[in-house]
């Protein structure tokens, strides 16, 4: 009997292994040192260098903080260099050792992080100095609460040392909050930068007209509690411009919590065209144009309605240009959500499930011979 419960036992293990289990961690290495730079002298990183201050890049100036808890006004996609010193508080101005990395614990909130030496001298008062430069995740679904926290540290390979623990943490500025009654929801919400509407509890769920500041109207229900971030991003597009020779004005829209809307770009002639961008290309969409469409909220406008709009870009274009229909072109419906990189988690899952499982049978063959 004994024998039986230690098989069923390991076949509920093997039952209760998932793929979460063996996920990747939020700590990620980035960067590494000059490959030709060797310090035999600094063997304890943590006791030689320090980090005495941080430069926030704003535009072609460099804005000085003494530490990372007095940064203000960050956003997505900023830039930061965390200057190191010697602990003594003199400049380090040479370049990171080969075997040096950049080690960060929240990494979905970092876009990249290098050693970056300053040899000119262009952040701080002309001195040559290295700097660890942190790039911010400049995708706005990628934040999900109202403070962003991570930290880093450089780590010696060679040594396995690892030295002072920085800790950022800000106040995510890049967009604002409200709160939604019912009675709101009987006017066209306008939407001129990214916002995350909550929609109060306790109400009726509801039908919200959004407007994007003229660029596009869309209309979903909005339920009790519920968060819903959005926004619509409008920007020319130089290159597609060249290729198809003619303005190409790509709006990002960003709709957290809402699937496959319908979506009405204004026009008011029927001479344009709507197009999607996928893969840096503008892919035809099917748009059928309308005059007078009219919303829940009463709101009516023309324009070309896409319905059960599938893709995050598109582009308003002038109708006699000619876009190539390529059969191999992913029309997939890009992701909203973070996702991770392809690392091989799946294969390794697989393996461990399959060799868990041939380790019950075993145990079950042994327990049932015996």
């Amino acid at each position: 009997m004994k024998k039986v419960l230690s098989v069923l036992l390991a076949a509920a293990m093997v039952m209760g292994m998932s793929v979460s289990a063996f996920a990747a961690s939020a700590d990620k290495t980035f960067g590494a040192g000059d490959s030709s730079t060797n310090y035999k002298d600094i063997t304890d990183i943590k006791a030689s260098l320090e980090f005495n201050y941080v430069m926030h890049k704003e535009g072609n100036t460099y804005v000085a903080y003494d530490s990372s808890k007095d940064i203000k006004d960050l956003k997505a996609g900023d830039t930061l260099y965390f200057r190191v010193d010697w602990a003594d508080g003199k400049n380090f101005a040479g370049k990171a050792d080969k075997d040096w990395r950049i080690k960060v614990d929240n990494a979905q909130f970092v876009d990249s992080a290098e050693f970056f030496y300053d040899e000119k001298g262009t952040i701080w008062n002309n001195e040559k100095n290295l700097y660890v430069k942190v790039v911010l995740e400049d995708d706005f679904d990628a934040y999900e609460e109202e403070e962003v926290k991570f930290h880093f540290y450089i780590y010696d390979r060679e040594n396995d040392v690892e030295g002072d623990k920085i800790k950022v943490a800000y106040d995510f500025i890049d967009y604002n909050k409200e709160e939604l009654t019912k009675e709101d929801l009987s006017w066209v919400i306008t939407v001129d930068e990214p916002t995350t509407y909550t929609y109060k509890k306790g109400e009726k769920a509801a039908k919200a007209t959004i407007d994007f500041d003229g660029t596009a109207y869309t209309e979903f229900k909005m339920y009790s509690g519920e968060k819903y971030t959005l926004s619509a991003e409008t920007k020319y597009n130089k290159d597609l411009s060249k290729e198809y020779d003619t303005d190409v004005e790509v709006i990002t829209f960003r709709l957290k919590n809402v699937d496959n809307v319908d979506i009405l770009f204004p026009a008011s002639k029927d001479n344009k065209q709507v197009v999607a961008v996928v893969d840096g290309e503008l892919v035809p969409v099917e748009a059928e144009y309308i005059k007078g469409h009219k919303f829940e909220s009463g709101k009516k406008a023309d324009g070309y309605l896409v319905e059960n709009a599938e893709y995050t870009q598109y582009a308003v274009i002038d109708a006699d240009v000619e876009i190539e229909v390529e059969e191999t072109k992913d029309t997939t419906k890009p992701s909203t959500d973070k996702t991770n990189p392809e690392t091989g988690a799946n294969d390794f899952v697989g393996a461990a499930v399959a060799l868990a499982v041939v380790s019950v049978a075993a145990a079950g063959a042994l327990a049932f011979k015996k």
